[in-house]
């Protein structure tokens, strides 16, 4: 049996910071991820772009994730956008109606234009 382990990487583009998710994000490890996003922004300030395009798969605890951080960034006057081609995690975003509360980008050059 194979585990796909997630990766988390950060970068900062000009006012934006960047994190990159990559393998899977489940209950399992929705906690370090919800960490990782909040030093982002914590070191880097309220304008977050995730790349979600090297996720293979994300439960419902990992989009509320996402959500969480999305609202904690709007009360502190932020922003969040997400880089989610095509794929079962865009389709997870559909199905369960959050498509529409963040921006979505099928490239990362985009949401950095």
């Amino acid at each position: 049996m194979s585990v796909d382990v997630l990766e988390m990487t950060r970068r900062r583009h000009g006012e934006l910071v960047v994190v990159s998710l990559a393998g899977e994000v489940d209950v399992d490890n929705a906690s370090e991820v919800r960490r990782c996003l909040g030093e982002a922004v914590e070191t880097h300030g309220p304008r977050l772009v995730v790349d979600l395009t090297s996720l293979t798969f994300i439960d419902t605890t990992g989009l509320g994730v996402l959500v969480r951080q999305l609202a904690d960034l709007r009360a502190r006057d932020g922003s969040m956008a997400l880089v989610a081609p095509d794929g079962q995690v865009l389709r997870r975003l559909r199905r369960t109606n959050l498509a529409p509360l963040f921006p979505i980008y099928d490239t990362l050059s985009q949401a950095l234009a």
